[in-house]
């Protein structure tokens, strides 16, 4: 069937390449480094028996550009990358939803379980979301793979690795108010714009009204933050410009009672203050330049 599609330059009796088995584990810390190319077949164990799950698909990507390109298989390459694109929408909208559903189970039946029974059940519930989810990553690692090998395309800068980390479910449909979750933010593929994450399921649409309002509060925060770190900064160049004044109002009292010492000393220590601030306000401004340049501190 090879030579029907791809043209008769391929050959048909060419021994296919057996498919990485080492990669083919669900256990796996990081999904991004899953690649079938790295054995070569072994001709001692390479047998004539046709073996179609350790079989290579002769796909574009698994032929590389040059013979693509040899064959005139151009128009298949751009139709794979359109297909792996695809492909990787679903895997990731599956793995939303799954995650989405496993957050629910945790909510709804985990943690209400008061029996021995109600809570292996809701295990084997969650077990069962989470080799969906094992699946469906490598999946997307697989298809995110091929499109690395397709040229003519910017969708790597889309679809990014996706590592182990990434899938643990979030707990703030679960829990919205438990600690620790103020600097929390979700991984990179929930602010893709895949359709069809909240169609029929209205905890989807729970979920992102959640993380939607934490993001918005983090966000709050952080521009609420600057604008006290930008008054923290003028109170601190007033407070040296106070003591500055202070100081010299003593020198003023003990010069009236001809105390030289004492006047020398508190215009020395009104020196010290003034070069403080003279110090922090210029200290404050080339920081501020580097950051945001509209904001003006008073000298």
């Amino acid at each position: 069937m090879a030579s029907t599609y791809l043209g008769c330059e391929v050959d048909t009796n060419e021994p296919d390449s057996p498919v990485d088995r080492d990669h083919d584990s669900l256990d796996e810390e990081d999904y991004s480094n899953v690649d079938d190319h790295d054995q070569q077949p072994d001709p001692e164990t390479h047998t004539s028996i046709f073996q179609p799950e350790l079989t290579i698909i002769p796909l574009p990507s698994n032929l590389g550009e040059a013979r693509c390109k040899a064959l005139g298989l151009t128009d298949l390459m751009k139709e794979e990358t359109v297909l792996c694109e695809g492909q990787a929408n679903d895997a990731l909208h599956a793995i939303r939803v799954h995650l989405g559903d496993k957050a629910v189970i945790f909510q709804d039946t985990v943690r209400s379980a008061k029996l021995q029974a109600a809570s292996t059940r809701a295990w084997t519930r969650v077990r069962s979301v989470e080799a969906a989810v094992k699946l469906n990553a490598r999946i997307y690692s697989k298809c995110q793979l091929q499109l690395g090998q397709l040229p003519d395309h910017n969708l790597l800068k889309k679809y990014l690795p996706l590592q182990k980390e990434h899938l643990k479910t979030s707990t703030a449909m679960a829990d919205p108010n438990a600690r620790g979750q103020r600097n929390t933010t979700l991984a990179w593929f929930w602010s893709l714009d895949v359709q069809g994450d909240t169609s029929g399921n209205d905890w989807m649409t729970e979920f992102y009204w959640v993380n939607w309002l934490q993001t918005k509060a983090l966000c709050d925060r952080w521009n609420e933050e600057v604008i006290i770190v930008e008054h923290e900064m003028q109170w601190t160049i007033n407070f040296f410009k106070h003591k500055a004044k202070q100081w010299l109002a003593h020198m003023d009292n003990a010069a009236s009672n001809e105390m030289t010492g004492h006047a020398c000393y508190a215009a020395r220590q009104s020196q010290i203050y003034h070069d403080l601030a003279a110090h922090v306000a210029d200290s404050f401004c080339k920081l501020i330049l580097d950051i945001q340049g509209d904001i003006q501190v008073v000298r």
